[in-house]
């Protein structure tokens, strides 16, 4: 187990990168993965072994010329659920700079097992300043901050999900972990939650940010899960039962 000064530091590393609003809510984490909060904490703790990773993610990133790109607003949270639920089967959809991945990809290194299947559509930045924060800079490919060691674990599909999402679960034939991390659009949303359904497991975890809460609430129901809010915030989590 690492060091609790160890996980302090990784946490105070990626809050230094991220800004204040990437500090993790254990209490949700908890709540999601169904464990008590030192359960949660102790899975956050080993983050500080990746100090050389998360340092890479940052340079690639900050070599753009910009820190901070679209991105999901919960890395470490996504970093203990996969430490606590250690999935092999994860598909994410939306990836941009690629820090989401980062930290999944992180989980499975810990864990020492799961491959990340990412989807993401690539939109390239036309204009010097505004447009679609998660353009694409120029000279940078989708999950660009990605660091190369982790990418041994890491499936990238590009194109769009309506696309690619269906196939993909068809060749996993079963889902862990499903994060969805792909812009706001209602329709959009609903397609990869009623896509989901049949692949998850009991025990499964998904994580959503840009939700249209009444699905969430909605598909967690059918699975006979509960949805947690974090913070206030549109991401939610819920985990399926492992007996059901």
């Amino acid at each position: 187990m690492a060091h609790p000064a160890e996980g302090l530091e990784g946490q105070s590393q990626v809050t230094e990168v991220l800004g204040s609003r990437s500090r993790p809510d254990l209490s949700w984490v908890s709540r999601v993965a169904g464990v008590p909060m030192e359960e949660a904490v102790s899975a956050l703790e080993s983050i500080g072994r990746h100090r050389a990773e998360l340092r890479e993610m940052a340079g690639q990133i900050a070599a753009t010329g910009r820190a901070y790109y679209a991105q999901f607003p919960a890395p470490l949270d996504l970093y203990t659920l996969l430490r606590l639920v250690r999935p092999a089967a994860l598909v994410e959809s939306g990836v941009a700079s690629g820090v989401s991945s980062t930290f999944l990809l992180l989980g499975t290194k810990s864990n020492g097992r799961g491959t990340l299947h990412s989807m993401d559509y690539p939109v390239r930045r036309t204009v010097r300043r505004g447009g679609a924060p998660w353009a694409l800079p120029e000279g940078a490919d989708t999950g660009w901050g990605v660091p190369r060691s982790l990418t041994s674990r890491w499936d990238l599909h590009l194109g769009r999900s309506e696309d690619l999402l269906l196939p993909l679960l068809k060749e996993l034939g079963r889902l862990d972990f499903y994060c969805h991390d792909s812009p706001v659009d209602l329709q959009h949303f609903r397609f990869e939650m009623k896509a989901i359904r049949r692949y998850l497991r009991p025990g499964s975890v998904v994580v959503a940010d840009n939700t249209d809460w009444d699905t969430f609430e909605s598909t967690a129901r059918m699975m006979g899960a509960k949805a947690y809010r974090r913070r206030s915030s549109s991401l939610g989590g819920f985990r399926v039962p492992r007996t059901r």
